[in-house]
């Protein structure tokens, strides 16, 4: 009875020892905002143009730090906000939005789209595509490229970006 019991204490131990060196997980969001000029005389009517935000920093490491986590670490980053807004007016010179992530060493990748513009608005959300996007925050810089279709003249536009990223990851040990 001794030993089964014995056994038993053993067990439990090994088994509550086990259960504590599971990894520990964090998710946290990072915001990035920047504008992007569209000059009017730069655009046909109902013909794609491209426009490129400036670069943003992504301050990535001094954010994992701050999560207690580390680039190494870091299972997924996905995009889970990209606004688009007007100060001045509204947004129905546009017909359609595409916008790609890029970054030096990286493809460009699309993150978000809209391919009908609703009348009268001064803001609008895009269609975000599910897409893994770590190594591209993992950069120091990245940058938007914002290919536009419009349908009348804009005198010109100086569009707000608001995006919003979700990172999951692990915690360090």
């Amino acid at each position: 009875m001794k030993k089964i019991l014995g056994v038993l204490i053993i067990l439990s131990l090994v088994v509550l020892n086990l259960s504590c060196k599971k990894d520990k997980f964090t998710e946290f969001d990072i915001d990035y905002t920047t504008t992007l000029s569209v000059p009017a005389a730069s655009i046909t009517v109902n013909v794609p143009a491209d426009f490129n935000s400036p670069e943003i920093p992504t301050d990535s490491k001094d954010k994992f730090t701050s999560e207690k986590t580390l680039q190494n670490l870091v299972d997924e980053i996905k995009m889970t906000k990209f606004d688009i807004s007007v100060a001045n007016g509204n947004l129905n010179f546009l017909k359609s939005l595409s916008i790609y992530l890029k970054t030096s060493g990286l493809g460009d990748i699309l993150v978000a789209s809209k391919t009908t513009i609703p009348q009268g608005v001064s803001s609008l959300a895009m269609d975000l595509q599910d897409v893994n996007i770590k190594e591209y925050i993992f950069k120091d810089k990245i940058q938007f490229r914002v290919t536009v279709t419009i349908q009348s003249s804009p005198t010109s536009a100086q569009l707000k970006m608001d995006q919003r990223v979700h990172v999951k990851a692990k915690l360090v040990k």
